[in-house]
């Protein structure tokens, strides 16, 4: 089962799905492939026997358009949040700032919430494994989740300077831009365990995306917890983690 929740297609996830059929999958292997829109495919290991050229090009093909239409949604609130610490940076008065900063938070919820992977899909991806196991005894299943970061704008150091010279803003602006979600929306034992039961292996994949140098506002990570679960779901199941701008690789460490 290959998962992909994307802010971009480019390149590397096309060599990537290339280097899938090439190297990895089998012609007695089944296939299931979930989208950004999550939307499933599924393909039996006859389709890929007779035709593991034409499924490649169209998972590729179904991956482009899928992610063009919804990184649409993170692109939106992204740009909002720009929007908001370019005002920030601009703005004198104690209110406006308040204001300005809540509507950051309320953003910055927003863009957790593009996220395509959650609990309940991975239980649910778990019961498929589960129910194909006792149709065919399989004890060899992968899930591989290839997963783009999130980045987020924050103000330049100058203006957080500032803010933090403000008692009245200190303590909110350090929590609403810095501090980093530290509670994880994952049951991650519980997963574990239902992963474990489906003879599931579940391997990660953190994908960096370039960032583009800029003086107007710095750029963070927003998805540390999400990193955090996924981590400790692939460790406790034997599988793998890979950090890179290159997702092919996860199929290459041993």
């Amino acid at each position: 089962m290959l998962l992909f929740d994307l802010k971009e297609y480019n390149q590397e996830i096309d060599n990537t799905v290339d280097y899938f059929f090439k190297k990895v999958i089998g012609p007695d292997d089944q296939l299931i492939v979930m989208t950004p829109s999550t939307k499933i495919f599924s393909y039996s290991s006859k389709t890929i026997a007779e035709s593991s050229q034409k499924v490649n090009r169209e998972i590729k093909d179904v991956l482009k358009k899928h992610t063009s239409v919804t990184s649409s949604d993170y692109r939106n609130i992204y740009n909002q949040m720009m929007t908001i610490v370019t005002d920030i940076s601009y703005s004198s008065g104690l209110e406006d700032t308040k204001n300005l900063m809540a509507a950051y938070e309320n953003s910055r919820k927003e863009l957790r919430n593009t996220r395509r992977i959650s609990q309940a899909s991975l239980l649910q991806f778990s019961d498929i494994f589960k129910r194909s196991r006792k149709m065919t005894g399989d004890t060899d299943n992968q899930i591989y989740l290839f997963f783009q970061r999130e980045i987020r704008p924050v103000p330049d150091r100058e203006t957080m300077a500032r803010m933090r010279e403000v008692k009245e803003l200190a303590f909110d602006a350090a929590r609403v831009f810095v501090e980093e979600k530290t509670e994880s929306d994952f049951d991650t034992d519980l997963i574990t365990e239902e992963f474990k039961n489906a003879g599931v292996t579940f391997n990660f994949v953190y994908i960096n995306l370039k960032e583009l140098p800029t003086q107007r506002y710095q750029l963070v990570d927003n998805s540390g917890d999400f990193y955090s679960a996924m981590s400790v779901i692939a460790e406790k199941t034997g599988g793998k983690t890979v950090t890179t701008n290159q997702p092919s690789t996860i199929f290459e460490v041993n």
